[in-house]
């Protein structure tokens, strides 16, 4: 049998929704599919069905104070708080993934990789993703911006896999000491 909703429960709802919805306005989210505006709307839902059913199971001169808070305003979709410190961060964040010995020599190795190889799928999700934020910063893609804003968490997954390539024979072709050096040395910037 489903729990009931007591009255108080709205009220609570109410202040959780109110309280996420200014949190959100000020310092935006995290989600990464969903712009801030999307998010705020759906939370002003919350707000408006937490109201109503405070109508519907209170009486009047029971209203919790909360009640009589003005319900927040209808947002643009595509409004997202801290833009330009997003905009800031995710160049910056391109900037290092692309200064970055590890992930370059992951870029200039990965077209020479075993394509059976198990790594070989994670490898090309880290291109690709570096890649998403290029083009999400050359459009303005906020939402997409965001998902990058801090490139430390990458890091030790970009040394790790560039470790694990320096291991690896390239193709039809058998690894001396003498090419590992020389790939060490290469000063080419790979193609983005």
């Amino acid at each position: 049998m489903p729990k009931k909703t007591k009255p108080e429960d709205y009220e609570t709802s109410l202040k959780d929704s109110f309280r996420q919805w200014d949190n959100l306005h000020q310092y935006g989210g995290s989600d990464p599919f969903w712009s801030d505006g999307c998010n705020l709307n759906l939370i002003r839902s919350h707000i408006l069905y937490s109201k109503r059913m405070i109508t519907e199971t209170m009486p009047p001169e029971q209203y919790p104070e909360i009640y009589y808070r003005e319900t927040p305003p209808a947002v643009d979709q595509d409004y997202m708080a801290r833009t330009d410190e997003i905009r800031r961060n995710a160049k910056a964040a391109l900037e290092r993934y692309k200064a970055n010995p590890d992930f370059i020599y992951i870029c200039r190795r990965i077209s020479s990789l075993n394509p059976k190889d198990e790594r070989m799928y994670s490898l090309r999700i880290l291109i690709n993703s570096v890649t998403d934020l290029e083009k999400a910063v050359a459009s303005g893609d906020l939402v997409t911006m965001r998902r990058f804003e801090n490139p430390e968490r990458d890091v030790d997954t970009i040394a790790s896999d560039a470790k694990y390539l320096r291991t690896q024979p390239r193709m039809d072709e058998q690894l001396t000491l003498f090419n590992y050096n020389e790939e060490i040395c290469e000063d080419d910037e790979p193609e983005w």
